[in-house]
């Protein structure tokens, strides 16, 4: 074997142990992410079943039929509002955080046929 063989197979060996390591190191970060979030998926699984129980569905429509008409659908109506304005407000706060300019490396000698800075075009 020649000895540029030999450094690609030896580099290949580093290469390929690296990406071993760096593998174990992603696999333990996801474990240590996925521990996090299994309280939570508890948490939500809990509550999806609590409200999704027929007893509380039912508990919920008696409780809407028992508040005065006018009054329920009064607040189920500012409800309503309150949520479209939220949404409008995310979503005008998304807008303006795309319209913010990043800033992009600029190298210090201008190409050869590119205006330089403030130079009309």
């Amino acid at each position: 074997m020649s000895s540029r063989v030999k450094q690609l197979a030896e580099r290949e060996a580093m290469l390929q142990q690296r990406c071993a390591a760096q593998r174990a190191s992603i696999a333990h970060e996801v474990a240590n992410i996925e521990g996090r979030f299994e309280r939570i998926d508890r948490l939500v699984s809990v509550a999806r079943n609590t409200l999704l129980h027929p007893a509380v569905i039912v508990g919920g429509i008696i409780a809407l039929l028992t508040i005065r008409r006018a009054r329920g659908m009064r607040f189920i109506g500012r409800v309503y509002m309150l949520t479209r304005a939220v949404r409008r407000l995310v979503r005008t706060a998304r807008v303006f955080q795309g319209l913010v300019m990043k800033p992009s490396p600029v190298s210090e000698e201008p190409l050869p046929g590119d205006p330089l800075r403030g130079e009309p075009l």
